[in-house]
């Protein structure tokens, strides 16, 4: 009988392209990876990925066991979940600087592919949300780079800025444009402001916001213009960079950073990463 746990081991080494990777996303060492790939090949008779010290790549046989694979893991996951009184459970964190990423196209993907793992989900401040990974209470948060000042964790996605205001906005006099800004600490602030100094810009702040949703309501609201990453802004609001000569901004990565262990929850990790993916490149 093929072991599920090397099963997801191919996989995520296939998705990857780096057994470095994988590791890290099962939260295991990468000679523990190499040795599960071998395992699972000796047993199929086959080899399932090409190996060089540049390159990693699927076999013509690995090609053709990528889907049976995937296959194998939902009906395992399946028939394990008919007796089970506990089902598995994935807590998750996402900075609410990214939640307009229409968190319910990545929800759906989770119910579509993961449909008996519970879900919970908690937006909060970048850094709110590493104090609790880092106290052991969530399994995975999904922050941009700059917040968490890290270099580990997986980049998952890219978030681009624009400056963006109501459709009947109006800042008055062009000479010093009111702008919807986050409070002191936050790293978005820190962008914003030294984005809008380095190119000379004259503004002042028109609304404190304390969470992104408090931003765009104020923005939608006419209060000023405010930076929002282009993959969130919601219908309702118009990029007015260029009305106003306001200054190109920095782009973010997305990085994910995981401490899941069950192979369940690193399904969910999985899905939660290609559709985020997905939506960063839209």
């Amino acid at each position: 009988m093929l072991d599920p746990e090397a099963v997801l081991t191919f996989i995520l080494v296939s998705e990857h392209k780096s057994f470095t990777k994988a590791a890290h996303a099962l939260n295991t060492t990468q000679s523990a990876v190499s040795m599960r790939l071998r395992r699972l090949e000796e047993q199929l008779g086959v080899l399932l990925v090409e190996r060089s010290t540049r390159s990693l790549k699927l076999s013509s046989p690995g090609q053709a066991f990528i889907q049976p694979a995937r296959d194998f893991l939902s009906a395992h996951d399946r028939a394990m979940g008919v007796f089970e009184t506990h089902r598995p459970q994935l807590s998750i964190g996402i900075s609410h600087h990214l939640v307009g990423l229409d968190v319910s196209q990545v929800l759906a993907s989770i119910a579509r592919e993961n449909p008996g793992l519970i879900v919970n989900l908690t937006v909060d401040g970048s850094q709110a949300l590493l104090a609790r990974y880092e106290q052991g209470e969530m399994d995975a948060i999904i922050l941009m780079k700059h917040a968490s000042g890290r270099r580990h964790g997986e980049k998952i996605g890219v978030a681009r800025f624009g400056w963006f205001g109501a459709p009947d906005f109006e800042s008055g006099t062009r000479e010093e444009i009111p702008i919807v800004i986050y409070p002191e600490g936050c790293s978005m602030r820190n962008m914003v402001i030294n984005s809008l100094g380095d190119a000379n810009v004259q503004w002042r702040e028109a609304f404190i916001a304390t969470s992104a949703t408090n931003l765009r309501a104020a923005i939608l609201a006419g209060f000023g213009v405010g930076a929002l990453s282009i993959n969130v802004t919601e219908n309702g609001l118009l990029d007015l960079g260029d009305t106003f000569g306001l200054p190109r901004l920095p782009s973010r990565d997305i990085m994910l950073l995981s401490q899941v262990r069950s192979h369940q929850a690193q399904r969910g990790i999985e899905t939660i990463k290609m559709a985020i993916s997905d939506l960063s490149n839209s």
